[in-house]
């Protein structure tokens, strides 16, 4: 997962380096969309994270049949779940844009394209979202690493034909890379099918019409919380960006190249922290409930020392690293002089407070993994919403701090929010299996021995 999340990086700088070379404000479309494109995949990560739960402590509990029953369900409804909100997503695009996001005027049109592009995109995610998580949680995260490393290669190969135009290929800037995004996904779905086809032949995935209510019910109590909290955390980046955009596209820009500094410094993040959820969930139904606390617990402990190391590597070669994207493509001098400092204040503010936000992300793959999701997510509600929206407005716009208020409400967001995700961790009552009694009794007339989790 860790190198999953190293392409996926790799792809997402390939992006913003061939953006701003097509326009230096280009840099900043995928950051304007990428948050009201997450409002529309909420359901998709929502519905992952529930089935992850239930699926892990199946395997772990050794209910293989189950197992099969559960990823026919989740298959079938989040394919129907992509289709609806892709098309969802493309009607409402323009108004997203125009009203709530406020985008400035001179990346409006780029902003439009890109997100009518990625809708399509919505589609894809679903099913390959789908699928690797049902692969995960049997343990195996090399599958789902190597399909989504390739396409990421693939990505990172596509994105100067269709943004800078090649040979028959026009140029199509932001829309450009969108396409390339896409066809990555394509090529990663393919890959997943086919190794699931040739390596679980016990597995049977098929189209279900008719789903249970109790799989439903089930799925959905997990997922209600994580729902909530996506579609929250992307209203409140929306809301963020649109404080953002209230001081023009040079400081959006300026934010936007400031983000890719930070996920360089999460790259370890983000893998790490997804392994968190299935080894909580295998330990949990394999009835390991003292192993999984101290998973969780090791876990956090490391990934917050590990972000601290990368944070501060990242922002001791800040400068360097920004002026790859600072190419000043369409844009006079004193405006790249204002992007430099708008820069430079927001990663001098913003980078250290990383470790802390790492701590958030563990405790919501706890409770992914634990099928306890309410407590992370009203901490991330706070984090975001008391935080770095209510607080950033007031200090920025209310009491005229103006672009260093909005970066002081995000620093103490994130510092805030680790101190609660992990006091939950440690102490939280989340150590227990959500996988029915009837599961268990059936595991135990069986005599079936759990196996040991592969991840562990």
């Amino acid at each position: 997962m860790l190198i999953v999340r190293l392409v996926q990086d790799v792809y997402g700088i390939v992006d913003s380096f061939w953006l701003s070379r097509y326009h230096q404000l280009a840099v900043a479309v995928p950051r304007q969309v990428w948050p009201s494109y997450m409002i529309f995949v909420a359901f998709t990560i929502a519905f992952a994270s529930a089935n992850t739960a239930l699926l892990a402590q199946y395997a772990g509990a050794a209910l293989y049949k189950e197992f099969s029953n559960t990823a026919s369900k989740f298959v079938s409804v989040s394919s129907l779940g992509g289709v609806f909100f892709g098309t969802l997503f493309y009607i409402l695009a323009p108004h997203i844009f125009t009203y709530l996001v406020a985008t400035p005027p001179e990346i409006y049109g780029e902003v439009l394209s890109y997100a009518r592009v990625m809708s399509v995109d919505i589609v894809f995610l679903s099913i390959n979202m789908a699928l690797a998580t049902i692969v995960q949680a049997l343990g195996d995260t090399r599958t789902p690493a190597l399909s989504q490393a390739i396409g990421g290669i693939a990505n990172v190969f596509l994105d100067p034909v269709f943004i800078m135009g090649l040979g028959v290929v026009p140029a199509m800037g932001a829309a450009g890379a969108a396409l390339a995004t896409v066809l990555s996904k394509v090529i990663s779905l393919a890959i997943l099918l086919y190794v699931i086809r040739k390596r679980y032949l016990w597995l049977k995935l098929e189209a279900v019409r008719n789903v249970d209510k109790e799989y439903l019910y089930t799925t959905l109590s997990i997922a209600l919380p994580i729902l909530v909290l996506n579609i929250s955390n992307s209203l409140a980046f929306n809301i963020q960006n649109r404080l953002i955009n209230t001081f023009g596209s040079i400081v959006a820009s300026a934010i936007s190249i400031g983000f890719i500094l930070f996920d360089l410094a999460n790259t370890s993040l983000w893998g790490l922290s997804e392994g968190i959820a299935i080894m909580v969930g295998q330990n949990l139904g394999a009835q390991n409930l003292v192993r999984a606390r101290r998973v969780a617990k090791s876990t956090s402990v490391f990934i917050f020392f590990v972000v601290l190391v990368t944070a501060s590597v990242v922002y001791l070669f800040r400068m360097p690293i920004v002026s790859i994207f600072i190419t000043g493509q369409g844009l006079p001098q004193e405006a790249v002089n204002q992007m430099l400092f708008e820069l430079d204040s927001f990663l001098t503010i913003s980078l250290w407070t990383l470790p802390f936000f790492a701590l958030t992300f563990s405790s919501i793959s706890v409770g992914r993994g634990s099928g306890r999701t309410l407590a992370p997510a009203a901490i991330n509600m706070f984090r975001l919403w008391g935080l770095r929206i209510c607080l950033g407005y007031v200090l920025a716009l209310a009491m005229g701090l103006g672009t260093i208020g909005a970066y002081i409400a995000f620093a103490l967001s994130n510092v805030v929010g680790g101190i609660a995700s992990i006091l939950w961790v440690l102490w939280g009552n989340w150590a227990k299996p959500i996988i029915s009694e009837a599961g268990k009794k059936l595991a135990e007339a069986r005599g079936v021995k759990a196996p040991t989790p592969i991840t562990v």
